[in-house]
C-alpha cells in the first residue's frame, strides 16, 4: 500500500498500517486458490461479481454488505504480498478502496480485532480485478 501517501486517511478513519507479514500470510491464502489471467479463477468458485462503472460508492458497500466480509467489522487491504497493508473499519474499506491503492489488483479480507489483536479471516474476501470488477467468495 501507498503508506507514505495515506496518513492522513490512516489517521481521520482511525486505520493502521499492517506488518508485511500480515500481507504475505493473506498472499500465501489467496495462492493456495486456482489462478488463471490476472487474478483468481472464479470460474468454479461460488462468489458474486460488481462491475464498478457507474457504480457510487455506496453502491459498492451495500453490494459488499451481503458478502462474508461485512460479517466482519474492520477489513485488511493488501495490493502486494510485499509490502505493509493497512487495517480500517469494513464500510471505509468499501468507500475508499480506490484512494488506497493505485495498483489494479487489491484484496481485502475481514478482519476481528480481539483485545487489540488482528485476527484476519483470509477467506472471507474480496478481489478488485483491473479497476473494474469486484469479486467475492460467496
Amino acid at each position: 500500500m501507498r503508506i507514505d501517501q495515506i496518513g492522513s486517511w490512516l489517521h481521520e478513519h482511525d486505520a493502521a498500517p499492517q506488518p508485511v507479514t500480515l500481507s504475505a500470510q493473506f498472499n500465501a491464502y489467496l495462492s493456495t486458490l486456482p489462478w488463471g489471467g490476472g487474478g483468481i479463477d472464479w470460474q468454479d468458485l461460488p462468489h458474486h461479481s460488481l462491475r464498478l462503472d457507474g457504480v457510487s460508492d455506496e453502491d459498492v458497500v451495500n453490494w459488499a454488505r451481503q458478502t462474508p466480509v461485512a460479517l466482519h467489522r474492520h477489513t485488511l487491504i493488501i495490493d502486494s504480498a510485499s509490502e505493509p497493508g493497512v487495517v480500517c473499519r469494513f464500510e471505509d474499506a468499501m468507500r475508499d478502496f480506490e484512494l488506497l491503492s493505485n495498483r489494479p489488483e487489491l484484496y481485502s479480507c475481514g478482519v476481528d480485532l480481539v483485545e487489540g489483536e488482528v485476527q484476519p479471516a483470509f477467506d472471507h474476501f474480496i478481489e478488485r480485478r483491473s479497476f473494474m470488477t469486484l469479486h467475492a467468495r460467496s
